[in-house]
């Protein structure tokens, strides 16, 4: 899907008026989620942040020691800031979250509403922040990722989302860390090629001899 800067905004106002339903614990975040807009190192933040309070929630209601599903997660493992690469993890993350909700929600835990709550809200940020990045970054994912396998029996199925949850984490403190560089190179990109079209018009203008 293309985002356009409209969709974006469309995407800021609407994951902020999902999230006043939250309880008063998330009052600090749904300042956050107004204030952030398409910023995007304040938006991974948020969207960090929970995924680390579905992860708590989850561990609450699946238990912690669960070790690690031994596939792992290679599509939220590609370190590399490029366009089409960020929006393929933020694709899965995204698709992997809704597999962990639909079996929390219609098997695992079906009355642990809170826990719905946070994946619902940790999904409609990590969309948020796709667009975004790709407001900022550009490209599409290309090629999609496989979607998601989760397992069949219920362990493997609590391991599975266990591990995503704990490697989306990862992955997002990663970008964190690196979008105010990319973002100064965008900005950067954007000045040299002012100052180009700046510099071509004046020659225009001179050889057209509107200039004295």
């Amino acid at each position: 899907m293309k985002y356009t800067a409209g969709s974006v905004t469309v995407l800021c106002a609407w994951m902020v008026i999902k999230m006043q339903s939250l309880d008063a614990r998330h009052t600090a975040k749904k300042h956050a989620a107004a204030a952030v807009s398409c910023r995007p190192k304040e938006l991974t933040a948020l969207t960090k942040s929970l995924v680390e309070e579905s992860l708590t929630g989850f561990e609450k209601a699946n238990g912690g020691h669960l070790g690690t599903w031994p596939p792992g997660f290679p599509e939220l493992q590609d370190h590399h800031i490029q366009g089409s690469k960020v929006q393929c993890s933020l694709l899965f993350m995204s698709q992997g979250l809704k597999e962990v909700l639909k079996d929390q929600k219609n098997n695992l835990n079906p009355k642990d509403v809170s826990l719905h709550e946070k994946l619902n809200y940790t999904i409609s940020s990590v969309d948020m922040l796709a667009a975004c990045a790709n407001d900022i970054l550009g490209e599409e994912c290309s090629p999609k990722p496989p979607p998601p396998n989760m397992p069949n029996h219920a362990f493997g199925r609590k391991q599975w989302s266990h591990t995503l949850l704990k490697t989306a984490r990862d992955y997002l403190n990663w970008l964190e860390s690196k979008f105010p560089v990319q973002i100064s190179k965008v900005k950067d990109k954007k000045k040299i090629k002012h100052k180009a079209t700046e510099a071509t018009h004046q020659k225009y203008l001179q050889g057209s001899g509107y200039l004295l």
